[in-house]
């Protein structure tokens, strides 16, 4: 009963942490697609503005933006809502994460020379 018990318990820690990135690759990938959406509509909306950045914000964002929401669609789904909102929040962070870090690359890198 015990060594059954301890073999349960190191299986759910096991998976746990092996497939906590898999639970929540569909809502990181419809996050991650609502942000793409959203630049695409801001890459619209500066075509009166500056249309060359306009023009490479809109042609970068819409195959990317459908490629990941066709995959997300695809993406097997699970039963937690925590795992799904997280994931959402995290994939929709994510392009401000990484023009955040280039911005501070700039910043830096700018003051160094």
């Amino acid at each position: 009963m015990a060594s059954q018990f301890r073999r349960h318990t190191f299986d759910v820690v096991e998976r746990g942490w092996l497939s906590a990135g898999a639970d929540m690759k569909r809502g990181f990938l419809f996050g991650l697609g609502s942000s793409l959406c959203l630049a695409v509509i801001f890459g619209l909306q500066q075509l009166s503005n500056d249309v060359t950045i306009a023009a490479i914000i809109v042609a970068v964002s819409v195959p990317s933006s459908i490629f990941v929401i066709v995959a997300a669609i695809r993406a097997p789904s699970h039963r937690s809502r925590a795992h799904a909102v997280i994931g959402w929040l995290l994939g929709f962070l994510t392009i401000d994460a990484v023009m955040l870090c280039i911005f501070g690359i700039v910043v830096i890198f700018s003051h160094l020379g």
